[in-house]
C-alpha cells in the first residue's frame, strides 16, 4: 500500500484543480491508514502477550492493552474502517486512471457509431 502511495505521489495526474491532482494520493494515504488499523491492533496485542509470558506484568503492557481495547478499536469499528479504506482505495484509483473520463469517451464513441446520422438540408 505504501508503494502505491509513493507511485500516486510521484505520478499524479497533470490537472489544474487541487483535488484532481492530489485527491488520488490523499485518498490512498487515508486508505492505507484505515486498512492497517486491524493488523496493527493484532500486532500490539500479540507483542504484549508475548512480553507478559516472558517478563511478567508491566505497567506498560497494561497501558498499551487499555488503548488497544478501547471501544474505537472494537470489531465493528475495525470492519467499518476496513470498508471505508477499500472505498477510498477504489475512489483514489479511479481518479488516478481517470476512469470517469475513459467511460465517457467510450460511451460517446459507441453512441456516435450507433446513432443514425441525420443531415438536415436548408430549404430555400
Amino acid at each position: 500500500m505504501t508503494n502505491v502511495c509513493q507511485y500516486f505521489y510521484w505520478h499524479r495526474p497533470k490537472k489544474q484543480a487541487f483535488w484532481a491532482q492530489w485527491g488520488p494520493f490523499i485518498l490512498l494515504s487515508c486508505s492505507t491508514v484505515l486498512l492497517l488499523v486491524a493488523p496493527l491492533k493484532n500486532l500490539v496485542v500479540n507483542i504484549c502477550m508475548q512480553s507478559f509470558r516472558q517478563n511478567g506484568f508491566d505497567s506498560t503492557i497494561e497501558h498499551v492493552l487499555d488503548i488497544a481495547y478501547m471501544p474505537m478499536f472494537g470489531t465493528r469499528h475495525q470492519q467499518f474502517y476496513t470498508s471505508v479504506g477499500y472505498a477510498f482505495m477504489l475512489w483514489g484509483t479511479a481518479m488516478q486512471v481517470d476512469l470517469g473520463g475513459r467511460f465517457m469517451q467510450t460511451f460517446r464513441a459507441s453512441y456516435s457509431k450507433a446513432a443514425p446520422k441525420v443531415v438536415f438540408k436548408a430549404s430555400d
